[in-house]
């Protein structure tokens, strides 16, 4: 787990989750509208317009999409990004294991 950050753990329905790592990223996304439900950060994110602006804003905070399948965050973001909704580079986070991990701009 990195020592700082935002990690957005989903985003494909009608909710985006995330885990704040230090007290500052929980305000962060506090700020955004998300709040705390059962151990978890979440925000509805009810139309595809919102969720565009909820990627933007995410994005200008420094947060971390989650790799991995089936629509998984970083994924999501590259759809929007390919059609054209989304310009700026953002970070991805890929699990090689429970204590390793890999960060990288795309």
């Amino acid at each position: 787990m990195p020592d700082e950050g935002i990690i957005i753990t989903e985003l494909a329905g009608k909710r985006a989750v995330a885990r704040a790592v230090t007290p500052a990223d929980w305000e962060a996304l506090a700020l955004l509208g998300f709040l705390s439900q059962d151990g978890q950060l979440s925000r509805a994110v009810p139309t595809e317009e919102s969720r565009i602006a909820l990627i933007r804003a995410l994005i200008d905070v420094g947060a971390l999409f989650s790799d991995g399948r089936d629509w998984c965050p970083a994924e999501l973001v590259a759809h929007y990004r390919e059609a054209g909704h989304i310009r700026q580079p953002f970070r991805v986070i890929s699990w090689n294991s429970p204590s390793s991990f890999r960060i990288r701009e795309v």
